[in-house]
């Protein structure tokens, strides 16, 4: 039996493919260049210290996750760098091709419970530290411990956060905050395994995309959360709120919360994010399934601006390239997790990037073009 389209039908669909060919040449984006280090990784001296074993330091020292920068009296860069292991952070200062750890513990919670910190961030005013809110990686245990939000007041002679108990504060509130959202909902719970594949200790379990935030930065006195899962075909999310509503004791203001989800390439989530004058820089890196794993790191600059129920594209200033780096007999993996800018010029930005697995972060400096 032969049939043949009307000519109206093939001008239709004629004109159907034409959209879809302009959709996509308006959402494609050149390839970014590949950049390499301009130095590291960078010394650290004898590297963090904390009252641990020898195999459990080590372990601590390649677990670095978050890192928040400002400059004291004195212009120099003083940084609160946080690790997904224990409950304490540590100050590190930036000199020459050098990040150098101070001795001084700083307790983030005076508890057992694992905060999984994976995220700092500063405005200058206070030092904000955000836990995973995740269930543990190899079996989907629930850790209540991790979900915590932590604000510290920050002193700009030191540059260091104020030892006042009145100027700190614990907030656990971000997690009714992230059930009430649609797009998130189904991915807060007890249990919620990371990733779309079984965890390695509980086979018999499911992979379900749970919640899992290694991203912080604030600006305009909102704060971004941003995830490294859930991850649905290339999309990741930000979680945006009202820093000073997340922190009313009486959780009687409106936190104002907004979902952008940003399209940052497959098998991609957010890995760290920091202000700019413009907007946010976003390290982006494999999500939380293990087939994902060779995904790539990126950085790439986002005005920070929303748009419901569409999808944004973020522009992707560069794809790190990590070949070349070498690690060292202290370092099991190179993981970019922590991003700080060290200079902001009309033609680039000149960060400093800190890697779990690499021992006292691994400091890497890159100038990533505009």
């Amino acid at each position: 039996m032969h049939s043949t389209l009307s000519p109206w039908r093939l001008v239709h669909l004629a004109l159907l493919a034409s959209a879809l060919a302009l959709s996509a040449g308006a959402s494609a984006q050149p390839a970014p260049p590949s950049l390499q280090p301009d130095s590291g990784p960078w010394k650290s001296g004898a590297g963090f210290d904390f009252d641990l074993g020898k195999k459990k330091l080590k372990k601590t020292r390649q677990s670095v996750s978050g890192m928040a920068c400002n400059l004291d009296a004195r212009q120099q860069r003083v940084c609160l760098v946080v690790f997904d292991e224990g409950a304490q952070a540590r100050y590190a200062s930036v000199g020459d091709k050098a990040l150098t750890p101070a001795a001084e513990p700083v307790v983030l919670r005076a508890t057992a419970d694992e905060l999984d910190a994976e995220g700092a961030a500063t405005d200058g005013r206070y030092f904000y530290v955000t836990g995973s809110h995740s269930a543990k990686r190899n079996d989907c245990a629930s850790n209540p411990g991790s979900r915590h939000v932590l604000r510290f007041r920050l002193d700009p002679a030191t540059g260091r956060a104020s030892r006042a108990q009145a100027d700190f504060a614990d907030s656990g509130r971000l997690w009714p905050i992230m059930q009430a959202q649609p797009e998130l909902a189904p991915h807060v719970g007890e249990r919620k395994c990371l990733g779309s594949e079984a965890p390695p200790e509980a086979p018999r379990l499911a992979g379900q995309q749970g919640v899992n935030i290694e991203g912080l930065a604030v600006q305009g006195g909102r704060l971004y959360f941003g995830f490294r899962g859930p991850v649905s075909k290339g999309v990741a999310q930000v979680l945006a709120v009202d820093a000073d509503a997340l922190f009313d004791p009486q959780a009687a203001r409106d936190p104002k919360a907004t979902i952008t989800r940003l399209a940052l390439g497959p098998n991609r989530g957010i890995r760290d994010m920091v202000a700019v004058k413009t907007g946010l820089l976003l390290l982006a890196g494999p999500d939380d399934s293990s087939a994902s794993q060779g995904a790539g790191w990126t950085v790439a600059w986002w005005d920070g601006k929303t748009a419901a129920g569409s999808v944004v594209q973020p522009r992707v200033l560069a794809a790190l390239d990590l070949s070349g780096v070498k690690l060292r007999k202290c370092d099991k993996e190179l993981k970019p997790e922590a991003m700080t800018v060290l200079e902001e010029t009309p033609a680039a930005y000149k960060l400093l990037v800190l890697s779990d697995g690499l021992c006292d972060g691994g400091p890497l400096a890159f100038t990533v073009a505009r």
